[in-house]
Formats: structure tokens, C-alpha cells, sequence
């Protein structure tokens, strides 16, 4: 946190009351990382779908998976903004039940599996987070979720291009 002592000095002159200088300043700090962590997700959400239009070589039951993993993640992503850990630590846990389903490891494509453990990683950061109920951490680690699927579904959009005769 940011040394205020100054305002102090400063804010005698304009006969300002520094204690509430510091908390405003402090709400607009807090609003700006809220502000800049909204749109790094809406961002992120915006690529995913984006990348879910493409044409697809998923299976039916891989497209279940996914969209089950997408609710998680809206209701992780909700989780986080209202510091409900108890949510948090439940939609992160199911995220990791569905590795174990048959639909997410349908797609064989050598790379694959790189990306389902940088996504196992976010989601073990998730629930270490919601454990400590670290606001910070759990955002840091929702960032590096929606990440991992970002990256992995560009990976196999490019890995279909190339396949593509």
C-alpha cells in the first residue's frame, strides 16, 4: 500500500480533511482493480465464445463438458467478485471433477493434455484461494483459469486449421 503521509502536508494547504482524502482514495484504487479485472475477463469471455464458434471437431458429449466447464467458470467468476468462498471452493472442485469425464479427453491432439494441466493448476489455485479466502489470490488464479481455455481453445482452432484439407 501507498505511503499517504504526504497528503497530510498537501492537503493542510486546500484545508482538506486527509483522513478522507485517504479513504476515497483508497475506493477508487479498489474500483479501478475491479474495473481492470472486469475487463480482463469480459476480454477473456469474449475470446472464448469467439473461439466456440469456429467449426468444431468435438463430440457431443465433449461440447456437454464444455458448456457444464463455462457455467462453472460464470458462477467461479461470480464467486470471486462476491468473495463467496464457499461457492468458490464448490465450482472450482466440480471444474476439476469434469477432467475425469470421458467427453474432455475425446479430443487426442498432442498439446492437449499440456493445456488441461495448466487448467488443473488454475483450478487447484482456486480452491487453495477459497481456502485461504484470499480475494487477491482467487482473482490471480481465475485470470490464469480463463487463461488456460483462452490458449487452449486458440491451440485447437489452429491445430483444425492445419488439419483441414
Amino acid at each position: 500500500m501507498l505511503d499517504l503521509a504526504w497528503l497530510d502536508t498537501c492537503t493542510e494547504s486546500r484545508r482538506r480533511e486527509p483522513s478522507r482524502l485517504r479513504k476515497v482514495l483508497g475506493v477508487e484504487q479498489e474500483r479501478l482493480n475491479v474495473m481492470t479485472l472486469s475487463r480482463k475477463l469480459g476480454l477473456a469471455a469474449l475470446l472464448i465464445l469467439v473461439a466456440a464458434g469456429a467449426p468444431s471437431a468435438q463430440t457431443a458429449r465433449t461440447k456437454q463438458v464444455m458448456r457444464a466447464k463455462l457455467d462453472h467458470s460464470q458462477r467461479t467468476l461470480e464467486a470471486v467478485v462476491t468473495a463467496n468462498w464457499p461457492l468458490l471452493e464448490r465450482e472450482s472442485r466440480e471444474m476439476a471433477s469434469l477432467v475425469r469425464d470421458p467427453g474432455w479427453s475425446a479430443l487426442v491432439i498432442p498439446g492437449y493434455m499440456r493445456y488441461s494441466e495448466a487448467f488443473l493448476r488454475a483450478i487447484d489455485d482456486l480452491i487453495e484461494a477459497a481456502r485461504l479466502r484470499d480475494l487477491e489470490s482467487a482473482s490471480l488464479g481465475l485470470v490464469s483459469l480463463t487463461t488456460s481455455c483462452v490458449n487452449c481453445h486458440r491451440y485447437l482452432a489452429r491445430a483444425r486449421i492445419v488439419t483441414v484439407p
